[in-house]
């Protein structure tokens, strides 16, 4: 059976030509990651036309995100690396450019004198540890760590919450680059709070951008109003590196778990990242520690897991993506779970109701060793699919949409293979034949095998939010 759990990949110089797209997305990519904090934005316009050059060809939706790059702190230096010893003691600030010494400055410098003696300070994920110095009226960060520190890499200042602006200005122009080219999916960096959320929001309104805003949690701020991001997002990203600094870096299972299980009982997808595959940047064999830690995301129910540097940098990116996908594939149907005892769901409306109505048809069946092919949705929101989606049965969910876009947007959630097939039907009313005809075209591609069993929902017209009414058992 083909793996539920859907798998993001980062473009890089390693897999951004168009065959190298399409090796990808044949192993297991579902939707790619387009890293903001990096590269020209001519650079990211030209990959993601190959993605949907690709997507076109091999005739599957393949989603796109955008990842902004955000208020980030990050290393800022006049060379390219610099080597740091244990306790040496480097120039902190603008001396750095000023004086020509060896040293570190950030891309915030406004922010140097307000920081302490003996504040602890990290870089490249807390690779580096420092600690503030001040000798003279000037502040100097002691090292705790030794080795080459490279210039951009991410700074970080644990529990500190300066007030920088929700997006910087190399994010408009992701916007606009977004915009133009229908990206599905933007992601918000350093999400602090869901105020933050209604910033984008209004600004994406201003380019006319109707792509889902995915939240990444990635800082203490954004823990203690979780539950309020989680509601104003369409998505969210577990983010582990940033996250494993602000927090200590043994707390970081708990927070995905919790993370997790919140996103889950709103219907809200979610996704895990941050060194899953690290090692096969260099080597093309995975460590069990890191088989582990995919297979623990498959058992938290995550919607997706993503690769970063694996694929953008790394020397096995294709390796990666299949070892990602098999590891995926056998634990998810080792998870068979009553998911509405894990998660006690609210049923909000009619539509949650329905839907757990299907779900319990598909235990009932189960338990009478009557095989489910999966679920047939017809739906336009998308509110269907995230309700049914946070069951996490363990069969494919069918989301027929009305047209192309809808079904890229769809790529993110668990278990989803959206589908669409121009003129098949129309956008009014759902009839019966309607449903026959595309049960015959799941049959005629293969999707489905003759005698299957689907359970089918679906409302009396397209274009009705929350329209879902009807549930029903078809056999193919």
């Amino acid at each position: 059976m083909d793996k539920l759990t859907k798998i993001i990949a980062t473009i890089g110089p390693s897999c951004d030509s168009n065959s190298q797209i399409e090796e990808l997305v044949k192993a297991g990519v579902d939707l790619f990651r387009f890293n903001f904090k990096h590269n020209t934005i001519e650079w990211h316009n030209e990959r993601i036309k190959r993605v949907n050059s690709v997507a076109k060809k091999l005739n599957k939706p393949i989603g796109t995100l955008i990842d902004l790059q955000g208020p980030e702190i990050r290393i800022n230096m006049p060379y390219e690396e610099i080597s740091i010893k244990k306790n040496e003691l480097l120039v902190f600030g603008r001396e750095v450019f000023e004086k020509k010494v060896k040293g570190i400055s950030i891309s915030h410098p406004e922010i140097i004198p307000h920081l302490k003696e003996g504040q602890k300070v990290l870089a490249e994920d807390g690779s580096f540890i420092f600690f503030i110095k001040r000798q003279k009226d000037k502040l100097y960060l002691q090292s705790q760590s030794q080795g080459i520190l490279k210039n951009r890499k991410n700074f970080n200042i644990p529990g500190a919450d300066f007030p920088f602006p929700v997006l910087v200005d190399r994010d408009f122009e992701g916007l606009k680059l977004a915009q133009r080219n229908a990206i599905d999916y933007v992601a918000l960096s350093f999400v602090r709070s869901a105020d933050d959320i209604s910033v984008l929001r209004s600004e994406m309104k201003k380019f006319k951008l109707h792509a889902k805003i995915i939240a990444k949690i990635e800082t203490e701020r954004a823990l203690s109003d979780l539950d309020n991001i989680i509601d104003n997002s369409d998505g969210i990203m577990v983010a582990r590196g940033d996250l494993g600094v602000e927090r200590p870096i043994e707390e970081v299972p708990y927070y995905q778990k919790m993370i997790i299980k919140n996103s889950i009982k709103r219907g809200i997808p979610v996704i895990t990242a941050t060194q899953m595959l690290q090692s096969m940047i260099d080597r093309p064999f995975p460590t069990r520690a890191e088989i582990s830690d995919i297979a623990n995301a498959t058992y938290d129910l995550t919607d997706g897991v993503m690769l970063s540097g694996e694929t953008a940098i790394g020397k096995y990116a294709t390796e990666a993506v299949k070892i990602m996908s098999k590891t995926i594939a056998f634990n998810e149907q080792k998870n068979i779970v009553d998911s509405r005892k894990r998660f006690n769901f609210s049923l909000e409306d009619q539509e949650a109701t329905l839907c757990d109505t299907a779900y319990g048809l598909y235990l009932l069946y189960r338990a009478l060793n009557k095989k489910i092919a999966g679920f047939l949705v017809f739906t336009n929101t998308g509110k269907t699919i995230s309700l049914l989606a946070r069951y996490r049965p363990l069969l494919p969910i069918y989301a027929f949409t009305p047209s192309r876009d809808d079904c890229e947007s769809l790529t993110i959630y668990f278990g989803v293979k959206a589908l669409y097939k121009k003129g098949i039907i129309n956008r009014g009313e759902v009839e019966k034949e309607d449903i026959e005809k595309v049960v015959r075209y799941l049959e005629s591609e293969k999707i489905v095998s003759k005698g299957a069993i689907l359970i089918v929902l679906h409302g009396d017209r397209w274009n009705v939010e929350g329209g879902t009414s009807t549930i029903k058992i078809v056999h193919v």
